[in-house]
């Protein structure tokens, strides 16, 4: 279902939205025909998707290369635009992405040197939203990186995203590794008072969305289970709820 109104009055009311309604799916845009992303916006509309993830790629954070924040802008719609970005220094990505409305903003910590301060910059109202709720902020963390190098950033940001699959590349799925981690995340915050909300990204397919589902994330990004399932669009979220 859509994000309801009184989700989106602050941050805070959309992070317990999350929260009580996951897992929600965030659909990777993507894994649609590029040449009919419009008609892919309504068709998730119209299937009652809240969240609509946008891979943001520079070619050099990872080997991929896809369209920046002026698609985010571009997209009319009543989904929550969920950011994901797999760039090299952030900090000169921020301005634009925020411009373009962005709701969400994923943000990487690795090979970056003030990875602190991209969060102290996202740490701003939602532009073009009605009330002054603020954008969520997202540490994701790929694969071969360990959950103790997020501790500092745990008081500024609302939500842990684990990556299953490197970046840029294929293959890969939520495996052992990717589960002891949320479970290292989990008994780290615990002891340290925090309750972010976890996402998984990455290698989600019809047959793997069960397996990171078991792991209890708020969040779980897939684009090619909904667009490449087999099926039309509100058949294979149908066939995700299932699961």
């Amino acid at each position: 279902m859509l994000v309801p109104e009184s989700a989106g009055v602050s941050r805070e009311t959309l992070v317990a939205w999350l929260k009580s309604a996951a897992p929600q799916v965030s659909v990777g845009l993507m894994a649609a025909d590029a040449m009919a992303y419009g008609q892919a916006v309504r068709d998730l509309e119209g299937a009652g998707v809240p969240l609509l993830h946008y891979d943001i790629m520079d070619g050099v954070f990872c080997p991929q290369m896809t369209s920046g924040a002026g698609l985010v802008k571009a997209t009319a719609t009543q989904m929550l635009k969920d950011v994901h970005l797999m760039v090299d220094d952030p900090l000169n990505h921020l301005p634009a992405v925020i411009n373009a409305g962005a709701d969400i903003v994923h943000v990487h910590p690795e090979g970056q040197k003030h990875v602190h301060r991209a969060f102290v910059e996202l740490d701003v109202p939602v532009q073009g939203c009605a009330t002054e709720r603020k954008i969520l902020r997202a540490v994701a963390l790929n694969p071969g990186t360990p959950v103790e190098a997020i501790r500092p950033l745990l008081p500024v940001v609302e939500m842990v995203t684990f990556i299953a699959v490197d970046p840029g590349w294929g293959g890969g799925e939520p495996d052992e590794a990717l589960r002891d981690k949320i479970e290292t995340l989990r008994t780290l915050c615990d002891q340290l008072g925090y309750d972010p909300l976890i996402c998984i990204d990455g290698g989600i397919t019809l047959k793997t969305y069960a397996t990171a589902a078991h792991m209890n994330p708020n969040i779980i990004v897939s684009g090619s289970a909904v667009f490449k399932g087999g099926g039309s669009i509100q058949e294979n979220l149908k066939a995700l709820t299932e699961i």
